[in-house]
Parts: C-alpha cells; sequence; structure tokens
C-alpha cells in the first residue's frame, strides 16, 4: 500500500511505462506527453485516488481487535468468493500468496521429498550410467513439472504453481547443462550452454507471460541476462569474458527497457525481476572490473591492461548514465561518477606506460591531475542525460579524486615524518620525491578551487543541482590541500638545512604577524584564516626539529620560536592564548635544559635545575596577579610534568639534585595549598595537598641516598612511615588551620587529599620494606608497627573510623612479619587469628547494640573462603585430606550455630538475630568443600582413599557430606525469623546444594557400567525435579527450570563421554522431559501465575509453542541429526524421519508453529545428510526408500485432503497466524 501511495503522489514515474523516467513532463522511455489538459486530470485523479488510499488505510487502522482466543481454539473465518456475475479473478492481479494454504506447504514439502529423491536416484544411481536414459528421464520429469504447474494454475492455487514451476525450472537447468555434453573439441560446451539458455529462457518467457507464472518470467528474465556472459567465455580470454559481462550488464539493461511491454502483458508490476536484472548488471559491472585486470598481464608494460581497464570504465560510464532512466537512479548517478573519473587517470597511466618517466614519483603528480580534470570534464563540461542527478555524479566523482590523491596525501605524510624525526639535512628526501607530491597537491588544490565556479555556471543552465556535495567547503578543503603542498615544499632538500630553519620560521612570524592584524581579522573569517594559522604551527614545528641537529642552533632557533609562538598566540582571542603560554613554557625550560648542558653539568642535576627553576617560576607566577588564571593553570600543569618525572626518576636514580628540585614542589604545593590568589580552584588546592607527603617522602628517599653509604632502605622507610604517622594523627589539626585560610569545604577536600596521599605513601613504604632485599620482613614488621600505632592515634583522636580497619590491618601484617620470620609456611595460622579475631569482636559488638554484621561476615569469610581456594587450587602431599574434612565440619558447625542462636536468652536473642544469615551464607560456602575435594580426586590431583566400595559412591558421599549442611543453611536462610529475601532469590538457595552434587560426580566417570548407569539415573534424577518443579509452578523453594537442566545436560555429557552408549539414551530423555515441562506450561493458563516472561521463569510465564515446545525439539532432534553425519545408522535416520513426520502431524492438527515448523526443516537436513553424504557407508537402502516413500505419500494425502476441505479459505500468512 505504501509503494502504491508514493507511485500515485510521485510525479517522476510514468503511469503508462510505469518507469522513473518522467523529464520535463515528458517519458524518456515510451514518449507519452503530458504536457496538455490530461496530463493535469491524471494528475488530479492520482492525487485523489491517493487521498481517499490514505483515508482507507486511516480507517482500517481504527478497526476494534476482537479478543483472541486461546491457540488450541483458534478458527479462521473463511473469506468470501467472488460472486458469479463478477469478473474472474484470473484475469487481475492477485494479491501474492492469495492462493496458497498451510496445505499448499505440505504438498510443496512432498514434491520436494520426491525430487530430491529423483535427483539422487538418477544421478548417484551405480545401476544407471546411461547419459540418455538419465536425459530423457530429467526432460520427462521436467515436462511432468510444468504441466502440473499449469494444473494449480488453472485451479487457482498460486502458490503451489509457483511452488512446482520452481522445479520445472530446476529441471530445465538441468536440461541445459545436458546439452554441454554435445560439445566437441573444436565447439566450447559454453556455446550449446548458451543457445540452449537462449532458446529455454524464450519458451519460459513466452509460457510465464500466457499462463502468468512469476517464477517462469524471473528465470527466464535472469538466464536472458547472463546469455553473452556464456558466450563470453566460449571465447576463453580474458578479452571476451570481459566483453561478455560488459555485453551481460547492456542485455539486463535491454531487458529492464521491455518492463512496460511486460507489465501490461503480465498484469503485475515486476519489482523483483527489477530488482534482480539490477543487481546482475551490478554483479555484471563487477565480474568485468575483476576479468579486465587480467588482459595483457604477460606483454610486460601492461599498457594493454591499463588501455583495456580505462575502455571498461568508459563503457561503464555510458551504460550507468543510461541507466538511471530505471530503479536506482542516484546509484547510477554515483557508479557514472566513480567511473567516469576514473577513466581520466587509466588512460594516463596507460599512455605514460608507453614513455615510463625516470621517478616513480612522478606518478604521484599524474594521478590527481588526470582525476581532477576528468571530474570538471564530467561534472561540468560535458552534458548529462536529463535523469542523471549532477549532484550524485560529483559525488562519485570526489570520492575517485579522493582514492586517487590518497597516494600524494601518504608521501606527503612520510616526507613529514621523515623531516620530524629522520636526522640529517635530506631525512632521505629526493627532489623529485618533494616535487611530484607538491604538483599533485597543487593540482587537486586548484581544482577544488575551480570546481565550485564551474558548477555555479552548469546550475544556470539546467533547473536543478541536487545538493549532495556541500559546493562551498570543496574550496576550504582547497586551502587546506594549498597548505599542505607548501609545507611538503618546504621540506625539499635542494635548500640548505639553516636555510628551510630561517624560511620556516619567517614564515610562522609573518603569518603570525598578518593574522594578528585586526584589519584581515575583520576582513577574513576564522575558519577560511584556519588553514594558514595551522599550516604555520607546523612550519615552526618543523624549524623547531631541524633545529636540533645543532645544539647551538637549537638555541638561537629556540629563542626565536618562542618568539614565533608568541606571535602566533596573538592571533587567537584572549580566552584561548594560555595554550601558547604553557608550550612556550616548557619549550623555554628546553631551551634552558639545553644551555645548561653545553656547560658540562651532568644529566641529573640538569633536570633538577630545570625543575628547580620551573618551580620558582611557578610560585612566582602564583603570587603574581598579572598572570591570567589559564595562563596560570598552564604553568603550573608543565611544572607538575616534571615533578612527576622527577619522582618516575628516583626509581632509577636519587641524589641530592633531586632533593632540591622536589623540595622546591614541595614549596610549591604549600603555597598552593595556604594562597587565596585569585583563579584558584578547589581541584588545584587538592592536588597540591595531595602531593605533600608524597615529596617531603621522595625528599626523604634522596637525602637518605646522598647521605648515607649503604642502603638507606631500613633507615628511610621508618622515617617515612613516622612521617605519614605523624601526619595522620595531626590530620584534624591540618584541617583547622587550613579552614582559616581557605574556608570548611575547601578544608575538607585538603583534609582527604592529604589522609588519602598519606595512605597511599604508606601503602607503596609497606610494598618497598617486603620487596626491597635491603629492607626484610624485619624492616616492614618496623614499618608496620608505626603505621599501627599512627592510624590508631589517628582513629582515637580525629574520631577517623576507617582508621581502625587500617590499624588492624597494619597489626595483622605485622604478625605475618612475625610468622615469616618464625619460618611458618601453612595458611591457616596467617588467615584463622585474624578472621576469628574479626568474627569475635563483630559478634560482641553486636551484642552490645552496635551494627557489627559486616565486620562479623568478614571475618568468617576470611576463615572459610581463603581455605576453600586453597583447597580448589593448591598441592597437597597428605594422603588424608584434612582441609576438606574441616571445611565440611565447619558448615555443620556453622548450620548448627546458627540454629541454636534463637535459644539466647534476651535481649541478646534479639540482637544476634542479624547475624544468623551470614553465618548460613558461609556454611553453605563452607559446604562446597566435599564437592571440590570429590573433583580432586576424580581428576587425580589427590589419590583417593583405598576402598572396595565403587569410587563414585564414594565421590558422591563426599560431596553429600558438604550438601546436607549447605541445604539445611539455605533452610535457615528461608525461615522468614532469619532473613527476608526477594522472592527472585529465595529459589536460588538451594541450588548450591544441587549444584555440589553434581559437580562433584561428574569426575568419577570410569568406562564401566556401573558407573555409567549410576550417571545416567542422576540425569533421570535431576529431570524428574525439573518436572516437578514445572509441575509446582507456585513453589518457589527449588532452582529454576532451566537451572536443573543445565546440570541435567551437562550429566548427560558426562554420561556419554566413555562412548559406551548411544547418544539417543541421552538426547529422547533430556528432549523428552523438556518438552513435557513444556507441555505442562502450554496447558496451564497464563494468567493463572501471574508470572513475567522471562527466561529464570520458563516455562511459566510464557505462552506460544515457540518458546514452550521448541526447545525440547530441538533438544530431540538435534543430536540424531548429527549423528546421523558422525555416526550413519539405518534405524537412527529412520527415528528422525518418524519424528519429524510426527511433528508435522501433531502440528498441522493442533495448529502449534513450532513443531509443525521444525519438522519442516528437519526433514530435508536429514535427506542431505542422509543421501548425499552417508548413504552406503551405514544406512540400508531399502529400509531408507520404503521410509521415504511412506513419508511422502503421507504428507501428499494430508495435502490433498486439507486442500478439498479448506481450499481457499486463506492464505499463508492467515494460516501460520493460526499456529500458536
Amino acid at each position: 500500500m505504501d509503494i502504491a501511495l508514493q507511485k500515485l503522489r510521485d510525479n517522476q514515474t510514468c503511469p503508462v511505462c510505469g518507469g522513473v523516467s518522467v523529464y520535463e513532463q515528458r517519458c524518456t522511455v515510451c514518449g507519452s506527453d503530458f504536457t496538455g489538459a490530461i496530463g493535469a486530470e491524471i494528475w488530479d485523479a492520482s492525487r485523489a485516488a491517493a487521498d481517499l488510499l490514505s483515508k482507507r488505510q486511516r480507517l482500517i487502522a481504527d478497526v476494534p481487535i476482537a479478543p483472541q482466543t486461546r491457540g488450541l481454539e483458534a478458527s479462521v473465518t473463511p473469506v468470501a468468493r467472488p460472486a458469479p456475475g463478477q469478473p474472474d479473478a484470473a484475469a487481475l492481479p492477485e494479491p501474492e500468496g492469495a492462493s496458497a494454504t498451510l496445505q499448499s506447504v505440505l504438498a510443496v514439502a512432498g514434491a520436494a521429498l520426491v525430487a530430491i529423491a529423483a535427483i539422487v536416484f538418477t544421478f548417484f544411481n551405480e545401476d544407471l550410467s546411461d547419459a540418455a536414459v538419465r536425459n530423457l528421464i530429467v526432460g520427462a520429469t521436467t515436462v511432468l513439472f510444468a504441466l502440473g504447474a499449469r494444473g494449480l494454475s488453472r485451479r487457482r492455487l498460486q502458490f503451489s504453481a509457483e511452488a512446482v514451476g520452481a522445479l520445472a525450472i530446476l529441471f530445465l537447468a538441468l536440461d541445459v547443462f545436458a546439452t554441454a555434453s554435445l560439445a566437441t573439441p573444436l565447439t566450447s560446451e559454453w556455446v550449446f550452454i548458451g543457445v540452449s539458455t537462449t532458446f529455454g529462457g524464450a519458451l519460459s518467457l513466452a509460457l510465464a507471460v500466457k499462463f502468468r507464472i512469476r517464477i517462469w518470467l524471473w528465470s527466464a528474465l535472469t538466464a536472458l541476462a547472463f546469455v553473452p556472459a556464456m558466450l563470453g567465455a566460449a571465447h576463453d580470454s580474458e578479452v571476451g569474458s570481459t566483453l561478455g559481462w560488459l555485453t551481460t550488464a547492456a542485455a539486463a539493461f535491454a531487458l529492464l527497457q521491455c518492463f512496460p511491454r511486460l507489465v501490461r502483458a503480465a498484469g503485475n508490476e515486476l519489482r523483483p525481476e527489477d530488482f534482480t536484472l539490477t543487481t546482475i548488471q551490478l554483479l555484471a559491472i563487477a565480474a568485468a572490473l575483476v576479468t579486465v585486470t587480467n588482459i595483457g598481464t604477460g606483454t610486460g608494460t601492461g599498457t594493454a591492461m591499463w588501455s583495456a581497464c580505462a575502455a571498461t570504465c568508459g563503457a561503464i560510464t555510458v551504460l550507468a548514465l543510461v541507466s538511471t532512466v530505471h530503479t536506482g537512479r542516484a546509484m547510477w548517478g554515483f557508479i557514472s561518477g566513480v567511473a567516469g573519473t576514473a577513466t581520466m587517470p587509466l588512460a594516463a597511466i596507460a599512455f605514460f606506460s608507453l614513455f615510463p618517466p625516470d621517478s616513480l614519483f612522478w606518478y604521484v603528480a599524474l594521478l590527481p591531475a588526470s582525476a581532477v580534470a576528468g571530474m570538471l570534464l564530467l561534472t561540468a563540461g560535458i552534458p548529462l542525460p536529463p535523469t542523471a542527478q549532477r549532484g550524485v555524479v560529483l559525488a562519485g566523482a570526489l570520492i575517485v579524486v579522493g582514492i586517487v590523491s590518497a597516494p600524494s596525501m601518504v608521501v606527503a605524510a612520510i616526507i613529514g615524518i621523515s623531516a620530524l624525526f629522520v636526522r640529517g639535512d635530506s631525512a632521505g628526501l629526493t627532489s623529485a620525491m618533494v616535487t611530484s607530491t607538491t604538483l599533485g597537491l597543487a593540482s587537486l588544490a586548484a581544482g577544488l578551487w575551480v570546481l565550485p565556479g564551474m558548477q555555479k555556471r552548469v546550475a544556470r543552465r539546467v533547473l536543478s543541482v541536487p545538493a549532495v556535495v556541500n559546493i562551498g567547503r570543496l574550496r576550504s578543503i582547497g586551502q587546506w590541500t594549498a597548505t599542505l603542498a607548501a609545507l611538503t615544499l618546504l621540506c625539499t632538500p635542494a635548500v640548505a638545512g639553516e636555510q628551510r630553519i630561517i624560511t620556516a620560521l619567517v614564515l610562522a612570524c609573518g603569518v603570525g604577524i598578518a593574522l594578528s592584524s585586526r584589519a584581515i581579522a575583520a576582513a577574513i573569517s576564522f575558519g577560511a584564516r584556519l588553514p594558514a594559522f595551522v599550516g604555520a604551527h607546523l612550519a615552526l614545528l618543523l624549524a623547531t626539529v631541524w633545529s636540533w641537529n645543532s645544539q647551538v642552533t637549537a638555541i638561537s632557533a629556540g629563542v626565536v620560536a618562542i618568539v614565533a609562538l608568541a606571535l602566533l598566540g596573538r592571533a587567537l582571542p584572549a580566552a584561548f592564548r594560555f595554550m601558547h603560554v604553557g608550550i612556550g613554557y616548557a619549550y623555554a625550560l628546553v631551551v634552558l635544559a639545553a644551555a645548561l648542558e653545553l656547560t658540562g653539568m651532568a644529566t641529573i642535576a640538569v633536570f633538577c635545575v630545570t625543575t628547580t627553576v620551573g618551580g620558582v617560576g611557578a610560585i612566582a607566577a602564583t603570587f603574581s596577579s598579572r598572570v591570567k588564571p589559564r595562563a596560570w593553570y598552564a604553568i603550573l600543569i608543565v611544572t607538575s610534568v616534571l615533578f612527576v618525572t622527577g619522582v618516575a626518576q628516583v626509581l632509577f636514580e636519587r641524589s641530592g639534585w633531586t632533593a632540591l628540585s622536589t623540595g622546591v614542589i614541595f614549596l610549591l604545593a604549600l603555597t598552593l595549598v595556604a594562597t587565596r590568589r585569585a583563579g584558584l580552584s578547589r581541584l588545584i588546592r587538592v592536588a597540591a595537598a595531595a602531593a605533600l607527603v608524597p615529596s617531603l617522602a621522595v625528599v626523604a628517599v634522596c637525602l637518605g641516598a646522598q647521605l648515607l653509604v649503604t642502603s638507606g632502605s631500613p633507615v628511610v622507610l621508618p622515617v617515612i612511615a613516622t612521617i605519614v604517622a605523624v601526619t595522620l594523627a595531626l590530620t584534624q589539626q591540618i584541617r583547622v588551620a587550613i579552614e582559616k585560610r581557605a574556608g570548611r569545604a575547601d578544608a575538607k577536600w585538603v583534609g582527604l587529599a592529604i589522609e588519602g596521599s598519606a595512605l597511599l605513601t604508606a601503602a607503596l613504604t609497606v610494598l618497598l620494606s617486603l620487596t626491597r632485599s635491603a629492607a626484610g620482613t624485619s624492616t616492614a614488621l618496623v614499618v608496620l608497627l608505626i603505621l599501627g600505632v599512627g592510624t590508631a592515634i589517628a582513629a582515637y583522636s580525629g574520631g577517623r573510623t576507617y582508621a581502625w580497619a587500617v590499624s588492624g590491618a597494619a597489626f595483622t601484617g605485622a604478625l605475618w612479619c612475625g610468622w615469616a620470620i618464625a619460618n611458618v609456611f601453612a595458611v591457616e595460622p596467617y588467615l584463622i587469628p585474624p578472621a576469628l579475631g574479626m568474627a569475635t569482636v563483630g559478634a560482641v559488638l553486636t551484642a552490645r547494640g552496635h551494627s557489627s554484621r559486616a565486620l562479623y561476615t568478614s571475618g568468617l569469610s576470611l576463615a572459610v573462603v581463603p581455605i576453600l581456594g586453597v583447597l580448589a587450587l593448591g598441592q597437597d602431599s597428605s594422603v588424608t585430606p584434612w582441609r576438606a574434612y574441616g571445611l565440611v565440619a565447619t558448615a555443620w558447625l556453622l548450620a548448627a550455630l546458627a540454629s541454636t542462636a534463637t535459644k539466647i536468652p534476651e535481649p541478646w536473642r534479639e540482637r544476634m538475630h542479624v547475624l544468623r544469615a551470614p553465618t548460613f551464607t558461609i556454611g553453605i560456602v563452607a559446604g562446597a568443600a566435599g564437592a571440590v575435594q570429590s573433583v580432586r580426586w576424580g581428576l587425580g590431583v589427590d589419590v583417593p582413599p583405598a576402598s572396595t566400595v565403587p569410587f563414585i559412591l564414594l565421590a558422591f558421599a563426599l560431596a553429600l557430606a558438604g550438601t546436607v549442611p549447605a541445604a539445611l543453611c539455605a533452610r535457615g536462610l528461608r525461615a522468614g525469623a532469619a532473613i527476608a529475601l526477594l522472592p527472585g532469590l529465595n529459589r536460588w538457595l538451594y541450588a548450591p546444594a544441587f549444584l555440589y552434587v553434581a559437580v562433584g560426580t561428574w569426575p568419577a566417570i570410569q568406562r564401566d557400567w556401573f558407573t555409567i548407569w549410576s550417571m545416567w539415573a542422576l540425569m533421570c534424577v535431576f529431570l524428574t525435579t525439573m518436572v516437578a518443579v514445572a509441575w509446582r509452578a507456585h513453589t518457589t523453594a527449588l532452582p529454576p527450570v532451566w537451572f536443573l537442566f543445565v546440570l541435567s545436560f551437562t550429566t548427560a555429557i558426562v554420561a556419554w563421554s566413555p562412548r559406551d552408549l548411544r547418544v539417543e539414551w541421552f538426547s529422547l530423555p533430556l528432549g523428552a522431559f523438556l518438552l513435557a515441562t513444556g507441555a505442562l506450561a502450554l496447558r496451564r493458563r497464563v494468567t493463572e501465575l501471574h508470572l513475567p516472561a522471562r527466561v529464570t521463569n520458563w516455562p511459566n510465564g510464557w505462552q506460544g509453542s515457540w518458546p514452550l515446545l521448541a526447545p525440547g525439539l530441538v533438544v530431540l532432534l538435534s543430536a540424531s541429526v548429527a549423528a546421523t553425519y558422525t555416526d550413519p545408522l539405518t534405524w537412527r535416520a529412520i527415528l528422525v524421519i518418524v519424528i519429524a513426520l510426527g511433528c508435522i502431524l501433531v502440528g498441522a492438527r493442533a495448529r502449534l508453529a513450532a513443531p509443525f515448523l521444525i519438522g519442516i526443516f528437519v526433514l530435508p537436513v536429514e535427506n542431505v545428510l542422509a543421501f548425499a553424504v552417508q548413504i552406503g557407508r551405514g544406512i540400508d537402502s531399502m529400509p531408507w526408500w520404503i521410509t521415504l516413500a511412506i513419508v511422502g505419500a503421507v504428507l501428499l494425502i494430508i495435502a490433498v485432503s486439507y486442500e478439498r476441505r479448506a481450499g481457499e479459505e486463506a492464505g499463508i500468512a492467515a494460516r501460520l497466524r493460526d499456529l500458536s
């Protein structure tokens, strides 16, 4: 409907022939003239019809929808048939698929099975080796399918007619292919195929027009379009192939020209055919471009290839321009722009291949110049067809120009990179390289500058030029290209290095002076000045880099460069000059460092003196009111970079010079913290505060290295720890002092920054004390004790609650250092004492009325989780798994402890009540030890105890020993008095128990029947539980269905892994139970549960056969279908076919979409696997053929009986919507 409305309101679509070809009220295809009164009447009638259709669509949208009934009870209202007096519907265009019923799908499926069987029997039957008999069978089948399509079409079963007609076309293609056997050694087989295709296509076209079978029309047009390509392939040369593909594109265009007559003859629009022929044109053009590159490859010069490429692009240009009268007008205009512009560079390369230049770099100048010439000629020099949109053509041309000019850009970039990073005057460049690149860029810039003016003249001659390309911006691009050309010329090796430096500096200063002029700023916009502005900066960069070839030159040129940078900065508004201030300040420090290096100072001394000067300058700028805030920020950023670099340098070299520079930085940070300067933001003050303690630490480290003969770590690290401890203890006093100068808000953030930096410094100090060999655990013990005392004082005097945790961590670390000194290596002494201490403190505080559940939980977690991780990943050499037994006992102990908490007398019972939930949770985690140890036994990490009991029972018993307390803890969590959980989380409480049993048992799989059947029984237990969960939909105690199915599926894989049982022993129960689960939900009303349709709730809350039955069917069939390829067996193939047939019958009978369509899909897949791959290797022919015959007969009988009863009651879309 939308397409009809668009055509009725389109004044460029011809109402006679249907082509988009109306220009100036005349059709360029059929010649219809709409300039008179009849044209106005047609236009008024079209608009009136469009308005009426729009009104009809709005009324249809407002039609109320009756309440839908259940999927199993839905019915289809019969569609009224035409009255006897009305015209025959066959004389009018029928809606696509109007006669295609659901039973037609069954008929097509049966016919397809018969066709596949006939093809395989004909071509893969060893008893039928005579080609003549085979061709006779194929020809007779072709005639039968054609007659069948005609018969179905006469009975107004159009969809079935199209499907059977497609089979007739398939066999007709086999007939055409059979004519290749008539070829002789002197005649190519493509000749016979092309001639046969011509006759077959013409016959199909005639029959399609007569009987109105669209698949024949589409196939005929497609085949006739490819005939020239077939004849071109018969020539057996690149020239013939290229001409064949170009002729194919032209043939497709000619067939498109015949569409008006075909539309009138066929009585329907030919949009699919239009799209197909347009696609063939595009594919043929692409194939021609591929084959033309192989012409003349052996000649050496490549002149033939480049000439052929140019000629091909010219032909494509002409074809694309004339094709703009058809569909895809903009696309063909774009292709014409691309091909037409590419013709000139290709022709130029072909010409110069006869007279090759002395350097390949001259092509860098040739290609852009020729491409620009082609673009100007195509878009503004020659007349184009009226249907060609010049804006689109220009877009394609510009893309080619951009691609062709890319080598110039790349070479220019290489020249610039070489000039920047390669030392030396020439930098590996040649005059030809620079000159050719400059000429190429200059020609591109000139073309882009001239093009807008030429386009304006063209716009005065034609009615309109679509604004596909912004013409005004082309000149801006030309300016940028000209700037790049000037910079490239500046890098020429023909000029000495000093002269290039002087030229670049003079250019930068001149541009800076000119752009800072108020007259120029008022006359020229900033966008027009921007290329020169950027170019001057790049020239300044080049001069600066070149000047470093000599350090003396760098110092003298650096002064001029700073002046030039200042002049360029004046060309910017005052608000944006801070960037130039920062860059100039940084480069001035670099020049200072270079000058100091000439005096013979050491490198570390030069850097530290430079940092000191930078810090002093920053302090001076802080106290100076003439320095604007943004410029001051830039100076601070440069100084901070020096500070960070100095801190990083401490890692490699420490001296008194570094202490000097870092001390100045400390003074700068202290100044920033205490100053009241205008423009000082809170961020800067806080950052400066964060740098105080680290800078003092760096000073201490550097002074220790300077003053101490041996390693200073045993002395310096405790000193730094003392600084941190004192700072943390005096944080409150520091905050009060800052509040008097900066206000309460800034004082708060400054205090936090000082605390944070102090804690970070403490962490680094502890890390260094542990990693440096000169320090050792004894130094770490001292450092941790100092930090523990300092943080404890901060917590007590300053009211910093977090400091208690830090203090506890410090004292715990000191304890660990003591254990390490005592050579204790077991993990439990390190974890259990602090963990029990945390838990005990948390429990005591909770009993006293404080909220310390987090501390209690952290203590229990620290006592269980790391030990569980060591059990899972460690290597324990002991025979008895005492760690696993201990964790399982811990799980029982926690379950009992939390259960008996209700017997505590008041008021402690109510207070301790909040600790039950974390106790139960850690108990569930501890219960995993049994499963973990079973896994270690099964994987061979640990040796299981010797016993006559089967190993799977031993592993199951240990896993069950951890599962039972986990289940008890889950039960305690579900109790309302213990914890109030979300309903979605309640059902996951028992999931660990199921997981422990499964994971603990899986690694016990062995190749013996007792183990395999035990694992199979465990799978069935999980599946039965899954069905029970689905049946008791309101119960939320057990895990969801999908979780239980994942466990069942994994258990099935483990049980199948010995490969002693066929896959059907597992796939059939999995699929059957999952199908039963979905069927239970399908029979239940969705409104009974009030559950949303989520994956976690499946199958409850879902409706329809796809979400409920499709998973089970896929599991039921997929394994057997895949096994047909890997392990072909006759009974397996028959089983798949029978199940697929059952799905089709159930789906058609109960109107369920999932089983019907899955069965339809499985049938061809199984046939392809059985016939094309596995027949004769594991599948007996006789029962297989009998099965196929029975299935085909059943499908055809069902289709015929349904067709007789249902007839034309509904289309395929309506029937498929009936399926739930």
